[in-house]
């Protein structure tokens, strides 16, 4: 049994949490969106996590330590491990929560055996040998020779059955642990990912608390000392909540741009019975990303019509990169793969390429490589129409017609998806 109270005032909330949840579920999402939102938290808990702890990196300097490798003038050593082993432990509990396996006391050790590695090796995932005292509270954690009893009942609670709600279920664990401060480190990053584990393990999404959220996060500690965990459970809701948001904003740009996009396309090709780790790592990442993207769209495209007389949809496939081929894309563009379409007779075959840092229309895209769709001119469209994007983290800047001072950025990948097949299907229609 664990210790906790809480009010009944949140019920409604909760209900409310279950029925986001329970919609969020039933929503078809593709699987660019969803590395699009693991990106997202990612980076963003990342960052906020070890912001609550004292950690100097900002936001932009977090995303660049973690994908790119590059180390911050100014910024200590430290914080750079911290960062990477807090993205690498996110991976670990992302495992974990995709595991059919009963957690226990081992899984919070080599959570925190992650957060520390490096940092402090000898006191990663080890009970600390001390007593300790919590700045600004007047909790005293247990003494250190308590630590492995108070561990394994928490443990053992942990990996028996619940019958509260998984945010409450994720409130006392959150509460509990940082009771117990088991190690001498690190206690508030596992914690938090702690937290994370359980809410994902139900289909709930991950939570960002931030460093704005620093002082009442403390004073909900504090208050979850004596027993009474509704603070924890309200900034848990509150944080969900905007969890909820980005994933709902996602959803929305299926239902209301890409879907009605197909039907729109869909009806069109029917009435005319035609038919389409490093900077490096970072990049091609994006370009999947998209290729992917690409490819759901037709299959989804496709599917709207009859088996017997569907159009032909097909992207090739993506050709495996490697430093070499890097090193000529940033010399002179370099072919990807090919958008084809076949319908009655009208066929499409477009060419989609890298290009070089400054290669592109105008030399725009000085700042990194980008990508081009090229549809060639025909007698009813007699200018050659270029799309090209520069992937920027896991949006793209969008040029269009060749005036950069019209380029577009921020432009999810889903959007850029839908845009290029839209041009090509539209193209395929003017061959007929």
């Amino acid at each position: 049994m664990h210790p906790y109270r809480w009010s009944e005032s949140i019920e409604p909330r909760l209900q409310q949490a279950t029925e986001r949840m329970r919609r969020l579920r039933a929503t078809r999402m593709p699987a660019a969106a969803g590395e699009n939102l693991r990106h997202w938290f990612r980076i963003h808990h990342t960052y906020n996590s070890n912001a609550i702890e004292g950690n100097r990196l900002t936001l932009p300097e977090t995303r660049a330590v973690i994908e790119d490798g590059i180390t911050i003038a100014g910024k200590s050593l430290k914080d750079h491990f911290e960062a990477v082993n807090l993205a690498h432990a996110l991976d670990f509990v992302e495992a974990l929560a995709r595991r059919d396996s009963v957690l226990g006391e081992q899984d919070v050790r080599e959570i925190h055996g992650t957060v520390l590695r490096v940092i402090d090796p000898e006191n990663a995932g080890v009970y600390r040998r001390i007593n300790v005292r919590i700045g600004g509270t007047k909790h005293v954690p247990p003494q250190a020779v308590q630590v492995p009893e108070e561990m394994r009942t928490f443990g053992e609670w942990l990996a028996g059955a619940k019958t509260e709600h998984p945010v409450v279920v994720c409130a006392i664990a959150h509460a509990w642990f940082e009771t117990i401060h088991p190690f001498v480190d690190g206690n508030g990053r596992t914690g938090r990912l702690l937290a994370n584990l359980l809410l994902m393990r139900e289909h709930y999404p991950a939570i960002v608390l931030l460093v704005e959220d620093r002082a009442r996060y403390y004073m909900a500690l504090d208050a979850s000392h004596s027993g009474d965990i509704t603070a924890m459970v309200e900034l848990t809701l509150d944080r969900l909540d905007q969890s909820f948001e980005e994933y709902e904003r996602a959803a929305r740009e299926i239902t209301e741009v890409r879907e009605p996009a197909i039907d729109y396309l869909a009806e069109q090709l029917g009435k005319t019975r035609t038919a389409t780790a490093s900077q490096f790592g970072r990049w091609y990442e994006a370009v999947r990303v998209l290729h992917g993207s690409l490819v759901d769209f037709a299959e989804q495209l496709m599917a709207k019509f009859p088996e017997g007389d569907r159009p032909r949809l097909r992207v090739s496939e993506l050709p495996a990169l490697t430093e070499r081929e890097w090193a000529s894309i940033q010399k002179a563009p370099y072919w990807l793969f090919g958008l084809v379409g076949d319908s009655h007779g009208a066929h499409i075959d477009l060419s989609f390429s890298a290009i070089p840092p400054g290669g592109g229309i105008g030399g725009w895209n000085t700042d990194g490589a980008g990508v081009r769709l090229t549809l060639p001119s025909t007698e009813a469209a007699p200018q050659e129409h270029r799309i090209e994007a520069v992937p920027t983290g896991h949006t793209f800047r969008v040029l269009r017609d060749g005036n950069a001072s019209r380029a577009d950025t921020e432009i999810s990948v889903l959007k850029l998806a839908t845009e290029l097949w839209t041009s090509a299907i539209n193209h395929l229609l003017r061959a007929r």
